[in-house]
């Protein structure tokens, strides 16, 4: 595959599906910020970070990348933009208000890993112009894009896998219900450590608990997923690197993590080797590759692949990404200036999406639910509580914290 077509290639699938789907980071600031200032903080990136400043041009059938010479302006607002209109062609976008910082972008350039190099690099770029700090503000290495033909060439059998013959979970969409849940970290880690499990794995177990609680079943199927960088010789990477995995899994009412946590603990750590998650990159982009190189119009490539991603059994109850920290790299000093970061993603193949992060010693969950019905968050407290991890805020939030 050409270097142009594996530039878009990574990101693709984000056209293809129904739903177009915007990321966002929002910063809370500790104090008041100043637009104009973060208006010159991207000046000056912009040239140490020229991938995010590219622009999508479609010619006949096929797309590619330039970059993108229109000006960039920082908005005032809260309110999420319609990225992909009124925006000089740019597939991101930035406001603020008060003192909270907002970085919104289309997934088809990059995931959470990637982003996060674009957001710590201009925060520190406005902490040096309004507090005289020194951060070291270092051009982003622009690595190039994995060769899904090589990928799929090693790992033949990956087609065998994908053989649309799976169970469909039969998700929900009701209009999304937004919870935040705050967790202490340590307390987490507490109740992990003596069952000698994986801090996420004790995540995940207490999801599912929740789960039968909350959708009124035992059996769930859940999906997590995986930075790949490392298994791709990409680590630095901005574009997307994510090899997702799912599992079902039974949960009675008798279960308890330390019943339910070796066995999702297992799967994760034999998903995590370099090699599970090449091959599963090799089936998860296996079917985008077939329909990518289809000579048709962009609308029936669409329609072709939602049919077949529903039908090789893609959706499920939820999903989790856990990013950790979401400063790369990681800055105390920066993250001084910061009291809170959330991330919302839209609950895309799943009826629920949980996006996670750390920050001074706390683990933020931005859900979104659309089972069109009340109790998530209830269900999350009494579930963690139950296995001792303190629950520091379980609410429903009255509205989308990224609509006006």
């Amino acid at each position: 595959m050409e270097s142009t077509q594996r530039d878009v290639f990574q990101g693709i699938m984000y056209y293809y599906r129904e739903n177009t789907i915007i990321c966002r980071y929002a910063v809370t600031w500790k104090e008041e910020v100043d637009r104009e200032l973060l208006q010159q903080a991207f000046e000056k990136v912009r040239p140490l970070a020229r991938y995010f400043f590219q622009k999508v041009v479609w010619e006949k059938r096929e797309c590619h990348l330039e970059p993108n010479d229109a000006p960039f302006t920082v908005r005032l607002g809260h309110a999420q933009p319609h990225v992909l209109e009124n925006n000089n062609d740019f597939l991101l976008a930035c406001s603020c208000e008060g003192n909270h910082i907002y970085f919104d972008w289309f997934h088809f350039l990059a995931d959470g890993r990637g982003s996060s190099q674009l957001m710590t690099l201009v925060l520190k770029q406005y902490c040096n112009l309004r507090y005289g700090t020194h951060l070291a503000c270092e051009a982003l290495v622009e690595e190039q894009p994995y060769d899904i033909e090589e990928i799929l060439a090693q790992y033949p059998e990956s087609y065998v896998a994908n053989d649309m013959q799976k169970d469909v979970t039969q998700t929900v969409e009701q209009e999304p219900r937004c919870i935040r849940l705050r967790l202490d970290k340590q307390s987490l880690l507490d109740a992990a450590l003596p069952l000698g499990v994986k801090p996420f794995s004790a995540l995940m177990t207490i999801f599912c608990k929740a789960g039968r609680e909350y959708f009124g079943r035992d059996e769930l199927m859940y999906n997590y997923s995986t930075d790949a960088r490392k298994a791709l010789g990409t680590p630095k990477a901005l574009f997307n690197c994510v090899a997702s995995f799912q599992r079902p899994i039974t949960v009675t009412a008798e279960d308890t993590l330390e019943t339910l946590a070796p066995g999702v603990d297992a799967d994760i750590k034999a998903n995590l080797t370099p090699e599970r998650q090449r091959f599963r990159l090799a089936e998860q982009m296996g079917w985008v590759y077939q329909v990518y190189r289809q000579r048709a119009s962009l609308k029936i490539k669409k329609r072709v692949f939602q049919m077949g991603e529903y039908i090789s059994g893609f959706p499920s109850d939820f999903w989790v990404s856990y990013q950790g920290d979401p400063f790369v790299p990681a800055d105390p000093e920066l993250e001084a200036y910061i009291t809170d970061l959330q991330t919302w993603v839209a609950a895309d193949g799943a009826t629920i999406g949980v996006e996670c992060i750390t920050l001074h010693g706390v683990i933020t969950l931005c859900i979104e639910n659309k089972a069109g019905r009340p109790g998530y968050a209830d269900a999350l407290r009494r579930a963690f509580e139950a296995e001792g991890v303190k629950v520091l805020e379980a609410v429903e939030l009255e509205k989308a914290p990224y609509i006006a």
